[in-house]
Protein backbone atom coordinates (compact mmCIF):
# COMPACT_ATOMS: atom_id res chain seq x y z
CA UNK A 1 0.00 0.00 0.00
CA UNK A 2 1.61 3.28 -1.23
CA UNK A 3 1.62 6.13 1.62
CA UNK A 4 2.10 9.81 0.94
CA UNK A 5 4.70 10.23 3.29
CA UNK A 6 7.63 8.05 2.60
CA UNK A 7 9.78 6.09 5.15
CA UNK A 8 13.15 6.88 6.21
CA UNK A 9 14.27 3.78 4.22
CA UNK A 10 12.51 5.57 0.80
CA UNK A 11 14.47 8.45 1.28
CA UNK A 12 17.51 8.75 -0.96
CA UNK A 13 21.49 10.19 0.27
CA UNK A 14 20.38 13.61 -0.97
CA UNK A 15 16.51 13.90 0.86
CA UNK A 16 18.35 12.80 4.35
CA UNK A 17 20.94 15.12 3.44
CA UNK A 18 18.26 17.81 3.43
CA UNK A 19 16.07 16.76 5.75
CA UNK A 20 18.79 17.15 8.75
CA UNK A 21 20.14 20.20 6.86
CA UNK A 22 17.09 22.12 7.81
CA UNK A 23 17.01 20.77 10.84
CA UNK A 24 20.09 22.70 11.41
CA UNK A 25 19.47 25.32 9.89
CA UNK A 26 15.99 26.14 12.30
CA UNK A 27 18.14 25.14 15.60
CA UNK A 28 21.43 27.92 14.66
CA UNK A 29 18.43 30.42 12.79
CA UNK A 30 16.85 30.40 16.92
CA UNK A 31 20.39 30.29 18.34
CA UNK A 32 21.41 33.00 16.82
CA UNK A 33 18.48 35.27 17.60
CA UNK A 34 18.72 34.58 20.92
CA UNK A 35 22.74 35.24 21.28
CA UNK A 36 22.07 38.38 19.17
CA UNK A 37 19.04 39.63 21.57
CA UNK A 38 21.42 38.78 24.60
CA UNK A 39 24.19 40.39 23.65
CA UNK A 40 22.74 43.51 22.70
CA UNK A 41 21.21 44.57 25.53
CA UNK A 42 24.36 45.06 27.72
CA UNK A 43 26.37 45.85 24.80
CA UNK A 44 23.86 48.76 24.55
CA UNK A 45 24.59 49.61 28.40
CA UNK A 46 27.99 49.92 27.71
CA UNK A 47 28.76 51.60 24.29
CA UNK A 48 26.30 54.32 25.45
CA UNK A 49 27.77 55.29 29.29
CA UNK A 50 31.35 55.14 28.05
CA UNK A 51 31.44 58.19 26.10
CA UNK A 52 30.03 59.66 29.68
CA UNK A 53 32.70 57.95 31.58
CA UNK A 54 35.36 59.66 29.20
CA UNK A 55 34.09 62.71 29.50
CA UNK A 56 33.71 62.44 33.07
CA UNK A 57 37.52 61.20 33.53
CA UNK A 58 38.91 63.83 31.29
CA UNK A 59 37.31 66.45 33.77
CA UNK A 60 38.48 64.85 36.72
CA UNK A 61 42.19 64.51 35.52
CA UNK A 62 41.96 68.48 33.86
CA UNK A 63 41.07 69.00 37.82
CA UNK A 64 43.60 67.28 38.85
CA UNK A 65 46.64 69.44 36.65
CA UNK A 66 44.72 72.42 37.84
CA UNK A 67 45.69 71.21 41.69
CA UNK A 68 49.44 70.21 40.35
CA UNK A 69 49.71 73.30 38.79
CA UNK A 70 47.99 75.48 41.58
CA UNK A 71 49.44 73.60 44.73
CA UNK A 72 52.82 72.40 43.48
CA UNK A 73 53.79 71.26 47.26
CA UNK A 74 51.11 69.12 48.63
CA UNK A 75 51.79 67.88 52.23
CA UNK A 76 53.40 64.68 53.20
CA UNK A 77 50.45 62.34 53.19
CA UNK A 78 48.90 63.54 49.98
CA UNK A 79 52.78 63.08 47.92
CA UNK A 80 53.00 59.73 49.96
CA UNK A 81 50.05 58.68 47.88
CA UNK A 82 50.85 59.98 44.49
CA UNK A 83 54.04 58.25 44.60
CA UNK A 84 51.79 54.58 45.72
CA UNK A 85 49.95 55.02 43.51
CA UNK A 86 51.95 56.22 40.47
CA UNK A 87 49.98 59.33 39.63
CA UNK A 88 51.53 60.21 36.48
CA UNK A 89 51.13 56.71 34.86
CA UNK A 90 48.06 56.22 36.34
CA UNK A 91 46.87 59.51 34.48
CA UNK A 92 48.06 58.21 31.21
CA UNK A 93 47.14 54.96 31.23
CA UNK A 94 43.35 55.33 32.02
CA UNK A 95 42.49 57.17 28.62
CA UNK A 96 44.31 54.33 27.34
CA UNK A 97 42.67 51.82 29.12
CA UNK A 98 38.97 53.89 28.35
CA UNK A 99 40.02 53.80 24.14
CA UNK A 100 40.34 50.37 24.67
CA UNK A 101 37.28 49.51 26.21
CA UNK A 102 35.17 51.76 23.81
CA UNK A 103 37.23 49.87 20.83
CA UNK A 104 36.88 46.39 22.34
CA UNK A 105 32.44 47.88 22.40
CA UNK A 106 32.59 48.82 18.60
CA UNK A 107 34.23 45.51 17.88
CA UNK A 108 31.52 43.45 19.85
CA UNK A 109 29.03 45.90 18.13
CA UNK A 110 29.88 44.18 14.33
CA UNK A 111 30.02 41.13 15.58
CA UNK A 112 26.56 41.42 17.09
CA UNK A 113 25.94 42.65 13.65
CA UNK A 114 27.29 39.72 11.44
CA UNK A 115 25.55 37.55 13.64
CA UNK A 116 22.12 39.42 12.55
CA UNK A 117 23.23 39.45 9.04
CA UNK A 118 24.87 35.87 9.10
CA UNK A 119 21.75 34.33 11.20
CA UNK A 120 19.09 35.31 8.28
CA UNK A 121 17.29 32.54 8.23
CA UNK A 122 14.34 33.26 5.72
CA UNK A 123 12.58 29.99 5.14
CA UNK A 124 9.42 30.96 3.47
CA UNK A 125 10.15 33.42 1.57
CA UNK A 126 13.57 35.58 -0.36
CA UNK A 127 14.36 39.16 0.25
CA UNK A 128 16.15 41.39 -1.33
CA UNK A 129 19.85 41.25 0.25
CA UNK A 130 23.08 42.99 -0.33
CA UNK A 131 25.98 39.70 -0.91
CA UNK A 132 28.60 42.12 -0.05
CA UNK A 133 27.45 43.00 3.68
CA UNK A 134 26.89 38.67 3.67
CA UNK A 135 30.30 37.90 2.64
CA UNK A 136 31.24 40.88 5.26
CA UNK A 137 29.77 38.88 8.00
CA UNK A 138 30.84 35.68 7.19
CA UNK A 139 34.58 37.40 6.78
CA UNK A 140 33.90 38.44 10.06
CA UNK A 141 32.50 35.49 12.08
CA UNK A 142 35.90 33.26 10.46
CA UNK A 143 38.07 36.05 11.45
CA UNK A 144 40.06 33.69 13.72
CA UNK A 145 40.54 31.20 11.29
CA UNK A 146 42.74 33.50 9.09
CA UNK A 147 45.16 34.44 11.85
CA UNK A 148 48.64 32.96 11.80
CA UNK A 149 49.25 29.29 13.01
CA UNK A 150 52.71 27.44 14.17
CA UNK A 151 52.50 25.78 9.77
CA UNK A 152 52.08 29.16 8.14
CA UNK A 153 51.55 32.94 8.25
CA UNK A 154 48.33 34.72 8.15
CA UNK A 155 45.83 34.21 5.52
CA UNK A 156 45.28 37.50 3.61
CA UNK A 157 41.79 38.23 2.30
CA UNK A 158 41.53 40.21 -0.60
CA UNK A 159 38.33 41.50 -1.21
CA UNK A 160 37.72 43.06 -5.29
CA UNK A 161 33.75 44.21 -5.00
CA UNK A 162 32.14 45.37 -8.40
CA UNK A 163 28.95 47.81 -8.37
CA UNK A 164 26.46 44.80 -8.13
CA UNK A 165 22.37 44.92 -7.56
CA UNK A 166 20.62 43.88 -4.64
CA UNK A 167 19.75 40.07 -5.06
CA UNK A 168 16.50 37.73 -4.46
CA UNK A 169 17.92 35.54 -1.71
CA UNK A 170 17.35 33.57 1.47
CA UNK A 171 20.59 35.13 3.46
CA UNK A 172 21.02 32.92 5.91
CA UNK A 173 21.29 30.37 4.03
CA UNK A 174 23.51 32.00 1.56
CA UNK A 175 25.70 32.67 4.09
CA UNK A 176 26.09 29.90 5.12
CA UNK A 177 27.13 28.18 1.68
CA UNK A 178 29.57 31.13 1.95
CA UNK A 179 31.27 30.07 4.90
CA UNK A 180 31.36 26.53 4.27
CA UNK A 181 33.47 27.48 0.92
CA UNK A 182 35.22 30.02 2.70
CA UNK A 183 36.03 27.37 4.97
CA UNK A 184 37.01 24.42 2.17
CA UNK A 185 39.86 26.90 1.03
CA UNK A 186 41.30 27.65 4.22
CA UNK A 187 41.84 24.27 5.09
CA UNK A 188 43.32 24.10 1.57
CA UNK A 189 45.77 26.16 2.17
CA UNK A 190 46.77 24.42 5.77
CA UNK A 191 47.15 21.58 3.85
CA UNK A 192 49.71 23.65 1.46
CA UNK A 193 51.21 25.13 4.40
CA UNK A 194 52.18 21.56 5.55
CA UNK A 195 53.27 19.81 2.65
CA UNK A 196 55.53 22.76 2.46
CA UNK A 197 56.40 23.41 5.80
CA UNK A 198 59.65 25.29 4.01
CA UNK A 199 58.53 27.31 1.80
CA UNK A 200 58.85 31.07 2.98
CA UNK A 201 57.63 32.35 0.16
CA UNK A 202 54.01 30.96 0.61
CA UNK A 203 51.73 33.69 1.21
CA UNK A 204 48.31 32.42 1.80
CA UNK A 205 45.95 34.61 0.07
CA UNK A 206 42.22 33.86 -0.72
CA UNK A 207 40.58 36.46 -2.99
CA UNK A 208 36.96 37.17 -3.13
CA UNK A 209 35.70 39.23 -6.43
CA UNK A 210 31.73 40.13 -7.26
CA UNK A 211 31.05 41.09 -10.84
CA UNK A 212 28.06 41.83 -12.84
CA UNK A 213 26.58 40.66 -15.80
CA UNK A 214 23.34 41.05 -18.38
CA UNK A 215 21.43 38.55 -16.23
CA UNK A 216 23.82 37.18 -12.92
CA UNK A 217 25.68 38.29 -10.42
CA UNK A 218 29.17 36.54 -10.43
CA UNK A 219 30.95 35.89 -7.25
CA UNK A 220 34.44 34.46 -7.01
CA UNK A 221 36.09 32.64 -4.32
CA UNK A 222 39.80 32.17 -4.83
CA UNK A 223 42.59 30.60 -3.08
CA UNK A 224 46.51 29.70 -4.00
CA UNK A 225 46.32 25.80 -2.26
CA UNK A 226 47.78 22.95 -4.33
CA UNK A 227 44.23 22.90 -5.95
CA UNK A 228 42.81 19.77 -6.72
CA UNK A 229 42.54 16.91 -9.79
CA UNK A 230 40.24 16.99 -12.43
CA UNK A 231 38.62 14.17 -11.22
CA UNK A 232 37.86 16.05 -7.72
CA UNK A 233 36.27 19.03 -9.69
CA UNK A 234 33.94 16.70 -11.33
CA UNK A 235 32.93 15.55 -8.01
CA UNK A 236 33.54 17.74 -5.36
CA UNK A 237 29.72 18.73 -5.06
CA UNK A 238 28.55 15.36 -4.74
CA UNK A 239 26.08 14.39 -1.77
CA UNK A 240 28.14 12.85 0.71
CA UNK A 241 31.24 12.99 -0.81
CA UNK A 242 34.11 13.46 1.84
CA UNK A 243 37.25 14.78 0.72
CA UNK A 244 38.40 16.38 3.97
CA UNK A 245 38.48 14.75 7.36
CA UNK A 246 34.82 15.05 8.71
CA UNK A 247 35.61 17.84 12.04
CA UNK A 248 37.08 20.10 9.27
CA UNK A 249 33.90 20.47 8.26
CA UNK A 250 34.18 20.46 4.39
CA UNK A 251 32.82 17.01 1.97
CA UNK A 252 28.76 17.41 2.90
CA UNK A 253 29.48 21.13 3.02
CA UNK A 254 30.40 21.60 -0.25
CA UNK A 255 27.24 19.70 -1.42
CA UNK A 256 24.96 21.41 0.69
CA UNK A 257 26.53 24.76 -0.58
CA UNK A 258 25.51 23.28 -4.13
CA UNK A 259 22.09 22.60 -2.63
CA UNK A 260 21.86 26.18 -1.12
CA UNK A 261 23.02 28.21 -4.88
CA UNK A 262 21.67 25.65 -7.36
CA UNK A 263 18.48 24.45 -5.98
CA UNK A 264 17.22 27.18 -3.68
CA UNK A 265 18.81 30.23 -5.57
CA UNK A 266 18.54 28.78 -8.99
CA UNK A 267 21.87 29.41 -9.37
CA UNK A 268 24.62 27.82 -10.74
CA UNK A 269 27.90 26.42 -9.12
CA UNK A 270 31.64 25.50 -10.49
CA UNK A 271 35.07 24.34 -8.92
CA UNK A 272 37.83 25.61 -11.63
CA UNK A 273 41.52 24.80 -10.48
CA UNK A 274 45.04 23.56 -11.50
CA UNK A 275 47.03 21.65 -9.80
CA UNK A 276 49.66 23.51 -7.83
CA UNK A 277 47.99 26.88 -8.35
CA UNK A 278 44.94 26.79 -6.19
CA UNK A 279 41.02 26.62 -6.35
CA UNK A 280 38.88 29.11 -7.07
CA UNK A 281 35.01 28.59 -6.83
CA UNK A 282 32.45 30.89 -8.99
CA UNK A 283 28.87 31.26 -7.92
CA UNK A 284 26.38 32.54 -10.79
CA UNK A 285 23.08 33.98 -9.22
CA UNK A 286 20.43 35.81 -11.38
CA UNK A 287 19.67 39.01 -10.72
CA UNK A 288 16.38 40.28 -9.20
CA UNK A 289 13.86 41.28 -11.80
CA UNK A 290 12.54 44.97 -12.17
CA UNK A 291 9.25 45.60 -10.96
Amino acid sequence: MNSTNPSEEQLNATDILELVQQEKTATLSHLVSSVVHEINNPLGCIAGNITYIKDYVKDLLNLIELYQEHYPDPVNEIADEIDAIDLEYLMEDVPKLLSAMENGAERLHQISNALRTFGRFESDRQVLFNIHDGIDSVLLMLKSRFKGTKIRSPIEVIKNYGDIPEINCYPGHFNQALSYLINYSINALDEKAKAQPSNPEFKPTITIKTSLTSDSVILSIQDNSLGISEEAQNTIFEALLITKPVEQGTGIGLSVSRQIIEERHQGKIKCQSSLGSGTEFIIELPRASES
